[in-house]
């Protein structure tokens, strides 16, 4: 009887081990599937996957709607930086051309890295939904490169580790509030040292991902994480302590051209949370419920993922929402576009995309253990956030055609 007993532990020990080491090396080469759409090469022209190549094809397009339009405005606000040259926030007013009745903003490179795919939809956008119909009462304000910097250097954030979609306060005391569950996960995600994968804190990442997930569960962990943190600026998901200096540089024409509509709406484009291929509305839960009903209403057919659903978050100090803060009167609708890349929205890519900017942040605040670690890292985050799949890109543009026709067609009816 104890020699069957002894046999049964140690086979239960093996399938333990084994268990355990098919999920670590799961883990480890874990790659979420690509949408099943032929490549479009098309659809792939629009990307440029260097901050100069993007903003010189934005400004290309800028200067052909310029001699289209009348009262074209075009702003450029540089962003000092200590490292690198030439960083512009630029920005394309054309007016409505008759009648002000609403504003479509849209927003490219709010988190750096993921500039490609926003600049790649804006001009999409001019492309081809810029037409002399369209813009008779409809104004248009294109905010290209938010975040030059992170664009520029391919890192989410700006130069100062801010994180300018947790940045953009309404008011000031948003950089003395505090996220509670912010300290709990400080150990698991913010690793001091030179970034190694092969260090046991990365090599056991999963592990002690999922021990906390027993133990808290996804939803609270995952708002911990992204919600946004005032507390600790070498952390990641960072907001700041004061508002941007571009973001300061743009409010007062912002608050300009806004008020000159009764209802305005804001498009920020990003990549990297949510099932791959898939274009999610993502907007944080709206106060009014007025709001909610016109974007139900604009948006009717695709589902909208609220911040406060189960596999989404929400955030504090989203540029969106303070971009509607700028009104006096009137309405305004804030939203995202986010084209997932890692099915983050699943407990495995989202313990691995948590993995790889947890990694990333910590070679950027103290070094990397070798240049081939460099290397890996930096390559696994900018695939992240910036796909390289023909099938991926051409997916982002296909749904975007398809829901900006939508956008388009359905804001005029909102207030008549």
């Amino acid at each position: 009887m104890l020699r069957w007993f002894t046999r049964l532990l140690l086979a239960l020990l093996v399938l333990a081990l084994l268990g355990t080491g098919w999920a670590l090396w799961r883990f480890d080469t874990y790659r979420a599937p690509d949408p099943t759409i032929t490549p479009d090469p098309a659809a792939m022209a629009y990307f440029k996957d260097d901050y100069t190549a993007a903003r010189a094809a934005f400004l290309q397009q800028g200067d052909a709607l310029a001699r289209r339009y009348a009262r074209v405005e075009r702003l450029a606000i540089p962003v000092a930086s200590g490292h690198l040259r030439d960083l512009t926030v630029d920005a394309l007013y054309v007016p409505a051309q008759q009648t002000p009745r609403r504003l479509l903003i849209l927003i490219a490179g709010t988190h750096g890295v993921e500039g490609p795919a926003g600049s790649a939809v804006m001009r999409l956008f001019m492309s081809e939904f810029m037409s002399p119909a369209a813009l008779a009462d409809t104004g248009v304000l294109l905010l290209h490169g938010l975040n030059p910097y992170g664009f520029a250097a391919q890192r989410r954030v700006t130069e100062q580790n801010i994180d300018l979609n947790r940045n953009a306060a309404q008011t000031p005391a948003l950089y003395l509030s505090d996220n509670a569950g912010y300290p709990l996960v400080d150990p698991l995600i913010n690793p001091t040292g030179p970034a190694d994968t092969g260090a046991a804190q990365h090599r056991f990442f999963l592990l002690r991902a999922a021990a906390m997930l027993v133990q808290h569960g996804m939803g609270p962990l995952r708002q911990a994480v992204l919600q946004g943190q005032y507390a600790k600026p070498q952390g990641i998901y960072y907001g700041g302590s004061a508002l941007a200096p571009q973001l300061e540089a743009l409010a007062p024409p912002l608050r300009r051209i806004i008020n000159a509509y009764p209802l305005s709406m804001t498009l920020d484009l990003h990549t990297g949370y949510g099932a791959r291929g898939q274009l999610h509305v993502f907007m944080n839960p709206p106060s009014d419920p007025r709001v909610r009903q016109a974007l139900e209403a604009l948006f009717n057919g695709h589902p909208i993922d609220w911040g406060s659903g189960q596999d989404f978050y929400t955030v504090t100090g989203d540029v969106a929402g303070w971009i509607g803060s700028l009104r006096d009167t009137g309405t305004h609708l804030p939203g995202v576009f986010e084209y997932g890349t890692m099915d983050s929205q699943g407990t495995l890519g989202a313990i691995k995309s948590l993995h790889i900017g947890v990694l990333e942040n910590q070679g950027a605040q103290y070094g990397y253990a070798s240049d081939a670690q460099r290397e890996r890292i930096h390559r696994d985050y900018v695939e992240m956030f910036n796909p390289s799949s023909p099938a991926w890109r051409t997916q982002v543009i296909a749904d975007s055609r398809r829901l900006l026709t939508q956008v388009m067609a359905r804001l005029p009816q909102l207030g008549q």
